[in-house]
This record gives structure tokens, C-alpha cells and sequence, in this order.
């Protein structure tokens, strides 16, 4: 069975996958019992995730639960790293329970399960790990749980808590929290109407500022979406000359953008009559030497069905045309935003659907 579970975790077969590994597990405990191995394939099935898991959480949260629990206690086994086998387990043990959604007495609560946390901060004092990235870890997980709970305040207090100790610890471990709590920061700003802020924290992770993450990676590519929602509510509000004094970037896709070309004509996009709330799409494209825009597409959309109309109408748009002497002038990469705004039957704007990240 672990053969198997290889071979299918190889060709990305998740569903496969998870089976062999249960079943390996399962039969290094009926073989073994309390073995390294035991441990190692009991960590392999629970660290599985899979889009079954997205869909429902409660699936097999509790045999996974049960499965990281048995890997942790048979870390003992190691006997070098034993403690950064024992705290990345903890780790994971600790993220699994902030992906359940917990419903007591019909109302919905988040925030993982609470032993989780004190076993994984116990574990850190244990083995003299104060101020590693593992105490990292467990504060950008603290801030995660109470962005959840809503509780931004405490959020942002454990987030700031992780990053100054990822900052000034001395080991050289690399962790995705370090990008993460940014994350969890920025929406926290966010929850509480403080945009600029919130554009800032993205910007952060957009930019990658370590470099320790390729640009493709999804927590950049996200933040960059965010990050677009967040200037382009900050535009709404009035406020960008104030955002750029605080340093939010005229960086890509809007490097310049004040320089690119004098619009003479733009005509309005036409709402989808599918569409339930306000959008916006961010459209970019080049000029030819007539003022026409030409290779157009699309970076970052709310919703898919704002798309066509709005690339439609950056079609029809009209910009200066160059003269004879600036020929050799180029103008690409211009980034716009196309608008539509939804109203309910009072006039009141219907808002945007706000990024997932």
C-alpha cells in the first residue's frame, strides 16, 4: 500500500492517495505498532488535503485528527531532530483544526481547537524553541485564529507579535507564515475599514520583498489581486494621493500609469444583465501612434462576467494621437480599471464581491 500511495501521490491521484496511505498506516500499526515508521505513515495519510476536504471539512477531519495526534507522540522516536519533527507535526495538527467550521447551538465559530494551541506553544518552551520560526509559526496561527473569530485587533496584535520574531530570529528555517501573516494582517485592516493599511500588507507579500517565494507562487499572485481591490477602493474613496504618501507603489501594472497617454474618448461598458452586485475589471493595453488600444486584456476581474463587457468597451476608446517628432515614443502597459456600478431599487450601490485572499 505505500507503494502504491507513492505512485499516486506521483501522478497527483489525491483520492488514491489518501487510501493507500490510510491503508499503509494502518497496517504499519496492525505490523509495528509504536515504531518510527507508524509515525511517519500516520503524519503521511493526515497531511493529505485534498478539494474533497474543501468541500466538506468534517469528511475526515476526525481520523486525520487521529492520525496527526498518533504522529506526534511517535516523534519520540527520532532522536536528533526530535523536536523539529515533534513541532512541524504540532504545526499541522494545529493548522487542520482552523480549517473546521464548528456550529454550536446554530451559530457558526472558528478558531481551531484550543489544546491544539497549547500543545504546540508547550512544545516550543519544551525544547528552548522561544524566538525560533516555530514560535513564528505559532503566533502567525494565533492572528489566523483571530481573524476567524473576528477579532481583528487581536489578529493584527499576533501577527505584528510573528513578524518581529521572524525578523530578529537567528535561525535560517524558511516558513510560509512568513508571507501568510501578512495576509491574515491585511484582512484583519480590512475587516475594519482601514484600506490603506490593508493595501500596504499586500503590497508586501506582492512584492515579495524576501524574495524567498518565485513570483508565481499563490500567495503573490493573490496578494496582487487583493492588492488591486484595495487601490482601486482607495481611488473610490479619494484617497490615493494620501495611499502613495504612505507608500502604496505606482508599481506594476500601474507603473507611469499617469504618463502613458491623454484619454480623449472612453465609452462606457455595458452591465451584464446576469450581474447581481457592482465590479470592476483591470484592463491593460497598448496605444498605436492613432490613439487606439490594441492588445487588450485582462489582469484581475471580480467577477468572469465583467470581462468581455469590459474589454468590449476599451475597444472603443480614443487616446492622443503621436506626433511625428515622438514616433519612436512607446506607449504599453497601460493599466486602467473598468467600473460597474449596481444599484438596488432605493439608488443605493450594491458593493463589490470583496477577493477570497
Amino acid at each position: 500500500p505505500y507503494k502504491a500511495y507513492r505512485a499516486a501521490e506521483k501522478a497527483g491521484e489525491e483520492v488514491k492517495a489518501r487510501k493507500f496511505a490510510k491503508t499503509a498506516w494502518e497496517k504499519s500499526e496492525e505490523l509495528l505498532g509504536d515504531h518510527k515508521t507508524t509515525g511517519d505513515l500516520a503524519f503521511n495519510y493526515a497531511d493529505i488535503s485534498s478539494q474533497d476536504d474543501v468541500r466538506n471539512p468534517y469528511k475526515n477531519y476526525k481520523v486525520r485528527r487521529k492520525a496527526f495526534l498518533r504522529s506526534v507522540e511517535l516523534s519520540s522516536f527520532y532522536e536528533e531532530d526530535r523536536a523539529g519533527i515533534e513541532l512541524e507535526r504540532l504545526i499541522k495538527l494545529t493548522e487542520l483544526g482552523l480549517t473546521l467550521t464548528k456550529r454550536t447551538n446554530g451559530s457558526t465559530v472558528q478558531g481551531g481547537e484550543s489544546s491544539d494551541f497549547k500543545k504546540l506553544k508547550d512544545a516550543i518552551e519544551k525544547y528552548d524553541m522561544v524566538g525560533s520560526v516555530f514560535e513564528g509559526d505559532y503566533e502567525a496561527l494565533l492572528s489566523q485564529r483571530y481573524l476567524l473569530k473576528g477579532q481583528n485587533e487581536k489578529a493584527i496584535e499576533h501577527a505584528d507579535m510573528a513578524i518581529e520574531i521572524f525578523e530578529n530570529r537567528e535561525d535560517k528555517f524558511f516558513s510560509s507564515y512568513e508571507y501568510a501573516v501578512r495576509v491574515f494582517k491585511a484582512r484583519s485592516y480590512r475587516n475594519m475599514g482601514e484600506n490603506i493599511s490593508s493595501a500596504l500588507e499586500f503590497q508586501h507579500v506582492m512584492q515579495n520583498v524576501e524574495g524567498r517565494l518565485p513570483a508565481d507562487h499563490s500567495y503573490v499572485k493573490s496578494a496582487l489581486e487583493s492588492w488591486m481591490f484595495m487601490r482601486s477602493k482607495i481611488v473610490d474613496d479619494g484617497r490615493l494621493e494620501e495611499a502613495e504618501q504612505a507608500g502604496l507603489c505606482e508599481c506594476w501594472p500601474f507603473e507611469n500609469y499617469k504618463n502613458k497617454g491623454v484619454p480623449l474618448e472612453r465609452v462606457p461598458p455595458r452591465m451584464p444583465s446576469s450581474a447581481n452586485r457592482s465590479g470592476h475589471v483591470v484592463v491593460q493595453f497598448d496605444l498605436d501612434k492613432n490613439g487606439q488600444p490594441i492588445n487588450i486584456k485582462e489582469l484581475s476581474a471580480t467577477e468572469s462576467i465583467f470581462v468581455r463587457p469590459a474589454l468590449k468597451s476599451v475597444e472603443k476608446w480614443r487616446y492622443n494621437k503621436i506626433e511625428d517628432e515622438k514616433e519612436g515614443v512607446e506607449r504599453t502597459g497601460i493599466t486602467t480599471r473598468v467600473t460597474f456600478r449596481l444599484a438596488d431599487s432605493q439608488g443605493n450601490i450594491i458593493a463589490e464581491r470583496a477577493p477570497s485572499f
